[in-house]
């Protein structure tokens, strides 16, 4: 969409600048496109006079995320968490905030007020059963969608072109009259074709193997759908509170869904050894087996894969 209003020249020069500081996919949207969206997350409760969204993803290593895929099927634990667990979030979520710090101090510096919204970390510390890891000043999810970078997949992830599920996101509000990308218009996802492999791999049938269950609402003048995920029964695997998922024992789930009171108490059962993990990393992510064992888009080719062909 182009006006007169958009400044082409430092949408390009942004751009440019973020790929040279690591970002791998880089896109722009408009901040109306999310003021629909629920309060907490509307672009201008943090910057009233916000234009434009940048979306940033860094692609999360394949190798990492094969090791988990390998053993989802059998809901067996893979031999190792560590380098998911350290890579994503303690490298790739400080590598993403450094790119929303960068990128905001870019535009400060050329006159236009920008927010960066960090990478994982909650403003709200308290769970709820919609926001169950407690909910960030913006969804980096719906800025992807909304900048172009992709299409939500079944699972509630965003899926690109470029790296199907493996990525992670990072977002700036600005007031930055940027140029918005076009959205995306390909199809993604077509769970009933991999037989919904991303609820099959879930191991605490978080993720509803059900067209019906599913969340709908629009972004600009596109409608976007995913599954109504069980929140508490994800933040279960999440939270490393299956072998399965990278917890150190298996905590028996609750046959009712528990409430945060109830998930915190279910939570003090946890290893201590397991627990002692956070003192090196602070927030540690588990499972991740939808991501890893969803095969959208079909025919994604990952940069190694290519690498391998060249030569």
């Amino acid at each position: 969409m182009e006006t007169a209003s958009h400044d082409k020249a430092l949408t390009d020069e942004l751009r440019a600048f973020l790929k040279r500081q690591g970002a791998d996919l880089v896109g722009f949207g408009a901040a109306a496109l999310l003021e629909a969206g629920p309060e907490v997350f509307r672009p201008t409760r943090y910057l009233p006079g916000a234009r434009a969204l940048v979306s940033m993803a860094l692609h999360i290593n394949e190798a990492a995320c094969e090791l988990i895929a390998r053993c989802a099927d059998g809901h067996t634990a893979p031999p190792s968490y560590a380098s998911y667990q350290w890579f994503t979030l303690s490298v790739i979520n400080r590598k993403l905030d450094e790119l929303a710090y960068a990128g905001a101090k870019f535009l400060e510096d050329r006159g236009w007020l920008s927010y960066p919204v960090p990478a994982n970390m909650p403003h709200d510390i308290r769970p709820t059963p919609e926001y169950p890891g407690g909910p960030g000043d913006l969804s980096h999810k719906h800025a992807a969608v909304a900048c172009g970078l992709g299409e939500f997949g079944w699972h509630n992830l965003v899926l690109t072109p470029e790296f199907g599920s493996r990525q992670k996101l990072v977002t700036i509000v600005t007031e930055a009259p940027l140029r918005p990308d076009a959205l995306s218009g390909e199809k993604l996802c077509d769970p009933a074709a991999c037989d919904w492999a991303c609820a099959r791999a879930c191991p605490t049938a978080a993720i509803p193997r059900n067209a019906g269950q599913k969340v709908s609402l629009r972004i600009g003048e596109k409608t976007v759908e995913y599954a109504r995920i069980s929140g508490w029964r994800c933040r279960w695997g999440c939270s490393g509170m299956l072998r399965c998922t990278g917890g150190a024992k298996d905590i028996p789930m609750p046959k009712e869904e528990p409430t945060a009171a109830e998930l915190m108490q279910y939570k003090e059962q946890c290893d201590p050894w397991q627990e002692r993990l956070k003192r090196y990393t602070g927030l540690i992510p588990y499972c991740g087996r939808c991501m890893c064992v969803c095969p959208a888009p079909a025919g994604r080719k990952s940069k190694l894969t290519e690498c391998v062909e060249l030569h």
